[in-house]
């Protein structure tokens, strides 16, 4: 279908400027936080579905369109959201985008009540994500050194399984205490902290100059950036059903409200550990991040698989290697799309990422019909099945890459 491309090897698309580790850290943290805070309105919801159904009367399958609405938008708006980051700059893209994913959540604290204020508000969040996305990877593309970039692009992914880990969390916290509503509160105040973090003044001018100055497509070639989308649609989907109907899941097998959301949040901090493990295993061990991609869609199908008996016991004990292998991989996707489009890499991760969007809002619609109509069990058969396909899918665009570089 596609000839194996060769790139150069080149581990970023830098500024010519040098880098500075003040310039560093602050990419870090910024890239970081803004991943995080824009994930929130999605996962969050998720998390206090079963407070949100109890308070308002929704259905499991009406909280999973709302969830997919979020995501749907973001797919939409995926690509040219990542031109717009390429032609505003990380710094100013990222402030932008997380004032919207805060707004969104004030007025979910204050507003929303009925399906459709949910809809509407999960739609802009959805575009709020697609343009904090590809801007914190134009970010940190700029700002990080080559040997470190397999790192902090899985710190920076890891803003995701963390806003898993504070819905979770919100739960016993603020949600079977305040109430639900005030879980968004603090979700927005986190959101207005990270504004403040982005890059300013100079360094903000050198970004953007760097980013008008980038070349107008990706490197690949459209077909295998589409691959790329593929595979992410495939593991996103996975995750998009395990991450929002896992508590849902466990309250159903007979877990406690409050047990159910520390258990997504273990879940999520054992994605957490993983994504920055094989980070760092990429930076120093020359590991290509699409091997490692294989190996763990694979393993978390087996993972996700064992979720499928459907027992209190079988959620505590899968629910570690389900999220450290199949939640584990989107900085590896990242780096890998990076690496082979050095010149645009905001564009290039624009595109790769709208089926990690779609998938991510598909996982949580058809999950929820799937456990009104046969229950929790078949959803996780699912899961597993979507994996192991994105493993061996991951195994074809790997062969369609030179073996030198990626």
């Amino acid at each position: 279908m596609w000839s194996t491309i060769t790139l150069e090897p080149i581990a970023t698309a830098s500024t010519s400027t040098p880098i500075e580790p003040s310039a560093s850290s602050r990419a870090w943290v910024g890239a970081s936080l803004g991943t995080l805070c824009s994930s929130l309105p999605a996962f969050l919801t998720g998390a206090l579905a079963v407070q949100i159904r109890d308070d308002l009367g929704f259905s499991i399958t009406l909280v999973g369109f709302m969830l997919g609405t979020a995501f749907a938008s973001a797919g939409l708006w995926s690509a040219p959201m990542g031109r717009v980051a390429q032609m505003l700059g990380p710094g100013r893209a990222l402030r932008l985008g997380l004032s919207g994913s805060g707004i969104v959540m004030i007025a979910l604290a204050a507003w929303a009540s009925s399906p459709w204020q949910f809809f509407v508000l999960m739609a802009f969040s959805g575009v709020a994500n697609a343009l904090n996305q590809p801007a914190a990877n134009l970010l940190l593309s700029y700002r990080i050194r080559p040997g470190r970039l397999g790192l902090a692009l899985a710190v920076k992914q890891s803003g995701m399984p963390a806003a898993a880990l504070l819905g979770g969390a919100a739960v016993p916290a603020l949600a079977l205490t305040a109430g639900w509503r005030w879980a968004y509160v603090a979700a927005a105040v986190l959101a207005f902290v990270a504004v403040l973090s982005q890059p300013i003044g100079l360094l903000d001018q050198i970004d953007l100059q760097a980013a008008r100055s980038a070349a107008p497509r990706p490197d690949m070639p459209f077909g295998l950036l589409l691959l790329y989308g593929a595979v992410g649609f495939l593991g996103a989907t996975n995750a998009g059903a395990m991450v929002n109907l896992l508590t849902s899941a466990a309250t159903d097998s007979g877990i406690g409200e409050g047990a159910a959301g520390w258990l997504l949040s273990v879940g999520s901090a054992a994605g957490i550990l993983s994504r920055l493990y094989h980070g760092w295993i990429v930076d120093h061990r020359g590991v290509l991040p699409i091997q490692r991609l294989i190996w763990l869609l694979g393993i978390g199908s087996a993972g996700v698989f064992v979720m499928a008996i459907d027992r209190p016991v079988t959620y505590f004990l899968a629910v570690v290697p389900a999220f450290a292998a199949g939640w584990a991989w989107p900085g590896l996707f990242n780096l890998s799309v990076i690496r082979n489009n050095p010149s645009a890499p905001a564009s290039a991760t624009g595109i790769s990422q709208i089926g990690i969007f779609v998938g991510a809002g598909f996982g949580p619609v058809i999950g929820g019909l799937l456990v009104d109509w046969g229950g929790y069990r078949p959803l996780w058969l699912m899961c597993a099945a979507l994996l192991a396909v994105g493993s061996g899918l991951a195994m074809y665009l790997r062969s369609r890459i030179s073996d030198g570089h990626r």
